[in-house]
């Protein structure tokens, strides 16, 4: 009964093994045709800033939004607002921002767990090297989104970001990203549906992002990209923090 038992427990873990080698090739030929949908290794891998001009729809309110990214080192987000101006920047592991809806006219450093949530929005490339990156891939099945076949993908990143990654069966592109993190003692849940896919120096870019948040309960933040650079020169001192 004894010997039974064991090789039961022997094929079981054997079969776990299997599985578990099945799932990441998966995982891994799901992410390699979301890479080549995107553009390509290629291409992905030259992408080292962006710039893009956007406009934002709150609550019947227009909001232009410009943001400049340079992969893996900094980010920088202008919002206008009834007239003013709101910034926001990261600069390796430290930000910054100013808000003055909120009466802070002068810049004030981000707290530092703020400022890991956001480190994620300095990657321009996504799964891309996820290996690398030191992401974890769980495929955690199929489903229908409003009558698009994806795959969900979750990934697991260092910052203790959570994100699920809803993958087109068809076009294998992103179709909504779903995050959850930790911020100031609170687990804030952010949904994005991207749409309106388009080549731009041949990597493809969502140009419609409907965005909603616990952090802003009720709300949806509508993104129309109106225009995107690839690789454009930039002046890297617009990350540095206003000393005044």
């Amino acid at each position: 009964m004894y010997i039974f038992f064991k090789i039961k427990s022997l094929l079981f873990a054997s079969l776990l093994l299997i599985q578990h080698a099945v799932s990441a090739q998966t995982v891994d030929d799901i992410v390699y045709k979301h890479i080549k949908a995107m553009g390509g290794a290629e291409k992905i891998s030259e992408l080292k800033s962006v710039k893009i001009t956007a406009n934002m729809k709150v609550m019947n309110m227009d909001m232009p939004v410009t943001t400049t990214i340079v992969q893996n080192k900094a980010f920088r987000t202008e919002t206008q607002a009834q007239g003013m101006t709101i910034i926001q920047a990261v600069n390796g592991n430290a930000g910054w921002m100013i808000n003055p809806m909120s009466g802070q006219a002068k810049a004030s450093a981000l707290p530092e767990e703020v400022v890991k949530s956001l480190d994620s929005q300095k990657d321009l490339t996504g799964l891309y090297n996820y290996k690398e990156k030191g992401y974890k891939l769980t495929l955690d099945g199929e489903e229908d989104m409003d009558g698009a076949k994806v795959y969900r993908v979750t990934a697991t990143m260092n910052n203790g970001v959570r994100q699920v990654n809803y993958i087109s069966k068809d076009t294998f592109y992103i179709l909504k990203i779903t995050a959850s993190m930790p911020v100031e003692g609170q687990d804030i849940k952010t949904e994005s549906v991207q749409s309106d896919f388009r080549k731009i120096d041949g990597i493809t870019f969502p140009f419609l992002l409907e965005v909603t948040t616990t952090a802003m309960p009720g709300m949806t933040m509508v993104n129309r990209i109106a225009s995107l650079e690839v690789n454009p020169k930039i002046d890297e001192r617009i990350f540095e923090m206003p000393k005044e």
